[in-house]
């Protein structure tokens, strides 16, 4: 893991990672993310016990594996958080939603709580992964798959 993602506070790790594996989605989407992510600190303990140790443990969040279309860019904003943030609008946005999620005034995804989801995130109609025949779908975003 590199050290500059280690550096970040939970909030903004938590923000980076909805960023990460929602950019460009709808609002919707990227609440969904951090909803699994919340109910992953609550609910599985071997995801780690908090926000930052969930999105940051190995080959969990895509964004965060160095082959991932995403890494480069997720990688220069944690090297430079102040500037990032001062001239990125879709990352002050997840920093907007991981706060309000935090505190409770945006509620958790109501189908991802109820059943402590995990997600699969893929491109419109490709295959899924062969884990994903065991599992049931609870809801479909734009490009994400959420499975209990």
């Amino acid at each position: 893991m590199n050290k500059a993602f280690l550096r970040l506070s939970e909030k903004q790790v938590f923000a980076l990672t909805i960023f990460g594996e929602a950019e460009g989605e709808p609002i919707t989407d990227k609440i969904d993310v951090g909803s699994v992510i919340l109910e992953r600190v609550d609910h599985r303990d071997w995801d780690g016990k908090t926000v930052a140790e969930v999105c940051l443990k190995r080959k969990q969040f895509s964004c965060f594996n160095e082959d991932s279309r995403n890494y480069g860019k997720v990688l220069s904003i944690a090297e430079n958080w102040d500037a990032a943030y001062a001239t990125n609008r879709a990352l002050r946005e997840c920093c907007r939603i991981a706060e309000a999620l935090l505190d409770g005034s945006i509620p958790r995804t109501a189908e991802i709580a109820e059943t402590h989801c995990c997600q699969y995130a893929t491109a419109a109609g490709a295959k899924a992964v062969s884990w994903d025949d065991e599992m049931e779908i609870v809801k479909r975003g734009k490009h994400h798959i959420f499975f209990v």
